[in-house]
């Protein structure tokens, strides 16, 4: 893999998380300082353990 390759792919995964970013401060603002629901709490977990699978390929992506 040419390291173009690797910075498109690299842009790629942050693009993504902060997509992922956006969408948790979306769950957040709907709570508008009141608890989450189970619901929201549920969606958070899902988006925050996708977060880390990016950060995961991204770290993997710069060892190679």
């Amino acid at each position: 893999m040419t390291n173009q390759q690797k910075a498109d792919m690299y842009h790629s995964l942050l693009l993504r998380h902060d997509k992922l970013d956006g969408k948790i401060a979306d769950i957040k603002s709907e709570a508008a300082g009141m608890e989450l629901n189970e619901s929201q709490k549920l969606q958070l977990a899902k988006l925050e353990q996708e977060k880390s699978e990016l950060v995961r390929q991204a770290q993997n992506l710069l060892n190679l």
